[in-house]
């Protein structure tokens, strides 16, 4: 027995708390553009969930459109954030997206709530517009996600996600630790650290010389090997590092980026550190934060919204057929003649076809029936037991049975444009920052 309609809007408000718990959760956890590709992957795993269970699932999956609003703002928060730094910010960056991860849950509840409460409304009186509306929509959304998903796995063939650019430089050099003897030993502080004993490590790499001075942290700076450096740190100072890690020295091809890769100490459990790495651009290296608008033409979108968006694609096509056998049902059942099943098996049609007798053994109820196929051929050779699979028969009033079809095209439809819609909405965002096409 299905739950009451009344009871689907606060479902749907639930899953949109789940998803927006799942943003706030995968942002403490996973690396800082993974949290809305989490959220839009569980939203899929539901509606899949939901397509084997269909009733209610209507009202829930257009309920869960409305959460699509939050994941846009929370996926262009996520664009705007550094994908390597340049000075320390005293992580602002980080406390937008936890600001934005907090409020997620508040923010999808209200919107799932909201949703399904209007679609409780549209499903509760009959619209004939909902359905081609629903349909024509999710077709529209597929073919537009489907364009961009090739768009984007051409792009992430010719170039690194943003997700992955930094992973994509070569490394040209490991420095070890800071620990040991330092080059030289600055008192009297500088402009970066006040004060006492600065040990100022100096490591070669090909025309540069990259520095470390270190207290109780260490800041690192870039000089090139042609100029002299300052007796502690370059003024394009770069956020500190712990003095036991070592450090992985990244180089683009045309030589005007650099990025330095801390690296967790050996047997260090747990690293407090900002886990992305330092950037150094331009003709004299100074230290910049890196962005995604800078990296619009050298990297492609996320790997993982890709991954995600072409998974709700795949999903929605395969609604989007069973729909299509929907369809030819409906329009079999409009088709099909009517009759009325007698005690003896026989079936008088309300249109000018001979009665007919189906398959002895035959122990399906009397009443109204729908032949879909075989009316006409088994007329004249009904009294031929061996031609009993040539007649499908279904029972009830046709109104009823195209209703339930009907039905069904709705909660498809449904399906397949929030599956689209929750899953493709990081990478339209993607899209609109021109790192798609």
């Amino acid at each position: 027995m299905p739950p009451p309609l009344a009871a689907y809007p606060a479902r749907a408000g639930r899953v949109g708390a789940c998803l927006g718990g799942a943003i706030l959760v995968a942002t403490y956890v996973l690396p800082v553009l993974y949290p809305v590709a989490v959220a839009s992957l569980l939203a899929l795993l539901f509606l899949a969930w939901r397509y084997r269970r269909p009733h209610g699932s209507t009202a829930t999956a257009l309920g869960l459109t409305f959460v699509f609003p939050a994941l846009v703002a929370h996926a262009y928060l996520l664009l705007e954030q550094r994908v390597a730094l340049g000075s320390s910010s005293l992580g602002i960056d980080m406390l937008d997206v936890a600001i934005a991860a907090y409020a997620a849950p508040l923010v999808g509840g209200l919107f799932g709530r909201l949703g399904s409460l209007v679609a409780s409304h549209l499903l509760r009186r009959e619209r004939a517009w909902l359905s081609p509306t629903l349909h024509s929509a999710s077709l529209l959304l597929l073919a537009l996600t489907a364009a961009l998903v090739a768009g984007a796995g051409i792009r992430l063939i010719q170039r690194p996600g943003l997700d992955r650019y930094a992973a994509s430089l070569p490394v040209v050099a490991v420095l070890p630790p800071a620990l040991g003897e330092p080059s030289r030993i600055v008192r009297g502080g500088g402009p970066s650290l006040s004060g006492g004993e600065l040990r100022v490590h100096e490591d070669a790499v090909a025309e540069l010389l990259i520095l470390r001075t270190c207290k109780t942290k260490c800041t690192v700076s870039i000089a090139l090997a042609s100029e002299p450096p300052l007796a502690w740190a370059t003024p394009h100072l770069a956020q500190t590092v712990d003095a036991a890690a070592s450090l992985a020295v990244r180089r683009n091809s045309a030589g005007d980026l650099v990025l330095i890769e801390p690296r967790k100490p050996a047997g260090q459990l747990y690293d407090p550190a900002d886990p992305r790495p330092l950037a150094f651009q331009g003709p004299h290296l100074a230290s910049k934060d890196l962005s995604p608008r800078d990296l619009v033409r050298v990297a492609g979108p996320p790997s993982s919204w890709s991954a995600v968006a072409a998974a709700g694609v795949l999903f929605a096509g395969f609604v989007l057929r069973r729909r299509r056998r929907a369809q030819a049902r409906l329009e079999q059942l409009a088709s099909a003649p009517a009759g009325t099943r007698d005690e003896r098996g026989w079936i008088a049609f309300d249109e000018a076809l001979p009665d007919l007798r189906l398959a002895p053994g035959d122990d399906d109820p009397t009443g109204r029936v729908l032949v879909l196929s075989g009316a006409e051929e088994r007329a004249v050779t009904y009294r031929d037991a061996r031609q009993p699979g040539q007649v499908e028969v279904v029972h009830g009033e046709r109104d009823e049975l195209m209703a339930e079809v009907q039905a069904e095209l709705v909660h498809l439809d449904a399906l397949a444009l929030a599956a689209v819609l929750l899953t493709a909405t990081p990478l339209h965002a993607a899209a609109w920052r021109g790192l798609v096409f």
